[in-house]
């Protein structure tokens, strides 16, 4: 007996392959298009995609949303038909390289039986095949290319910041008529946030705007996974230990210690989180700055990140993608040095200059005119901006020190942040809400399984990580019953944390 296999070309979704090649056919008035059933598509988090070829050697992009389940596919047609908008707005609108976007259909009601964009491949090769994060064992791109990909993404976000709208939200397209809608950003989007009832827009004001992501911080801290983000106690960074075994140990120290009591979805993270949020409120009436305009907004690129730049071989960027998640955002969040490789990974120093440089010389005119000092002031106070982001869409490892950068930034020295976070936590209104947020816990049976099967035994690490959790008051941050307490100030894990319990680990096992 033969068993009928599936061609690689369907791994991710059952579709009509020969609708798809004469749809494209018809698109170039009738080349002849093939498309290779052997191909696997590549694929993102959210997305697959495959290539039709024509006669002519011209290829082209069919790309379609991974299967979901119902709710989130009806995010992921709204993110498609947005997407799809912004890429015709960009093309009629600037001179911004992006795709071309030929057809598109945000419903799996269509003769190719999936929703989809059918868009032009990017000329060029992405940016990640040779800017290589500080893991990567193999050589850097030098720092001259860098910058003159800094300097052109500079110039780029200069285009973006006049393609302006009198609300913020996502596009859409009606009949060759763009216009504004809700808000489909990383922020309101992304780790299940589509599912909260939060305000999605289109918003009028940058404090409408950042309320709105507040209040999503907020949402998710009381009731989504909070995946890998324990606010006291960030993921180790790789750039804070010398070799690759120093990391990897930080990291399993890190995980022993929030495998105890299951810290990260219990009511005392959920609680830290909720602290920050509200405390968020108050700083942003402090640190929204000046704009440019502030009738309208600027349209923003979600992730310029090396996998979705392209460039050619002489270092010219030669296309954008990827535009999903795209809206008109406040100008402070716009007017901000990109992160790279990754867009939550904080870029050197030393490239902040020609980012701003090639900004400041796509304005038109004199550098002498007061807009050109506007705008490089702006960009020049834009850190603490590209921080905030990170922390309110959890777009982080680090959110304790992205908070305490916020808040410097709004307080200075003369709040103690420390200070602030145990007099919340022992006051009346964060104990009762605590109690409420706690009865959601998972039970401490399940906990106490979770801990036998993930230590497997192994006292010694297990004795390491109850310990530091007795240091860091865990249980008992969140109450006023304690009679006496150990701690006077915050207690936040660090790179020197867990060094320190690395060579305390060395040495003991030297001498046992």
């Amino acid at each position: 007996m033969t068993f009928a296999t599936k061609a690689d070309i369907f791994t991710y979704a059952d579709f009509n392959l020969q609708a798809l090649c004469r749809k494209a056919s018809t698109l170039r008035q009738g080349v002849t298009c093939t498309c290779d059933p052997g191909q696997r598509p590549s694929t993102g988090s959210f997305n697959w995609a495959i290539f039709v070829t024509f006669e002519d050697k011209v290829r082209w992009v069919f790309r379609s949303p991974r299967s979901r389940a119902s709710r989130a596919l009806e995010m992921d047609m709204k993110l498609l038909a947005s997407e799809a908008a912004t890429l015709r707005y960009l093309r009629s609108q600037s001179d911004i390289p992006v795709p071309e976007v030929f057809d598109y259909c945000a419903s799996s009601n269509n003769e190719t039986g999936v929703p989809f964009i059918l868009m032009s491949e990017a000329p060029g090769w992405p940016l990640s095949k040779v800017w290589k994060s500080t893991s990567s064992p193999q050589p850097s791109l030098d720092s001259i290319h860098k910058a003159k990909i800094l300097s052109q993404l500079g110039s780029i976000t200069w285009k973006l910041s006049q393609l302006r709208f009198d609300k913020m939200g996502s596009l859409i397209e009606e009949n060759g008529t763009f216009s504004v809608n809700e808000c489909l950003s990383r922020g309101h989007m992304l780790h299940e946030r589509y599912s909260l009832e939060i305000s999605r827009g289109p918003f009028t004001s940058e404090a409408e705007f950042y309320d709105s992501l507040i209040s999503a911080l907020f949402e998710h801290a009381e009731t989504l996974q909070l995946s890998h983000h324990c606010f006291i106690a960030p993921v180790p960074s790789h750039d804070d230990y010398p070799c690759d075994t120093q990391y990897k140990a930080a990291v399993d120290l890190w995980s022993d210690f929030v495998t105890i009591g299951g810290k990260i979805d219990t009511a005392d993270n959920r609680l830290d989180f909720i602290v920050v949020s509200d405390a968020l409120r108050d700083i942003m009436k402090k640190l929204l700055p000046p704009t440019t305009n502030p009738e309208t907004f600027p349209l923003c690129h979600p992730d310029l990140s090396v996998n979705n730049i392209y460039i050619d071989d002489d270092y010219n960027i030669t296309c954008i993608i990827d535009w999903a998640f795209a809206s008109s955002v406040p100008e402070s969040m716009l007017l901000t040095i990109p992160g790279l490789p990754q867009y939550r990974d904080e870029i050197s120093p030393e490239l902040h200059a020609p980012f701003i440089n090639g900004f400041i010389a796509a304005i038109p005119g004199s550098p002498e005119d007061e807009p050109v000092h506007k705008y490089r002031k702006l960009i020049e106070r834009s850190g603490v901006f590209w921080k905030l982001s990170r922390l309110l869409n959890l777009d982080s490892i680090d959110e304790y020190n992205l908070f305490a950068t916020v808040w410097q930034c709004a307080y200075g020295p003369e709040r103690n942040l420390s200070q602030y976070f145990l007099q919340q936590q022992r006051s009346a209104h964060y104990i009762r809400l605590y109690d409420e947020v706690q009865q959601e816990d998972q039970p401490l049976s399940k906990i106490e399984k979770d801990e036998k099967e993930y230590f497997r035994d192994d006292e010694f690490r297990k004795t390491i990580a109850k310990k530091l959790t007795l240091v860091s008051e865990w249980k008992y941050r969140y109450t006023d019953n304690v009679p006496r307490r150990l701690r006077q100030d915050m207690f936040v894990t660090s790179a020197k944390l867990w060094k320190w319990i690395q060579r305390f680990i060395e040495d003991w096992e030297s001498s046992n």
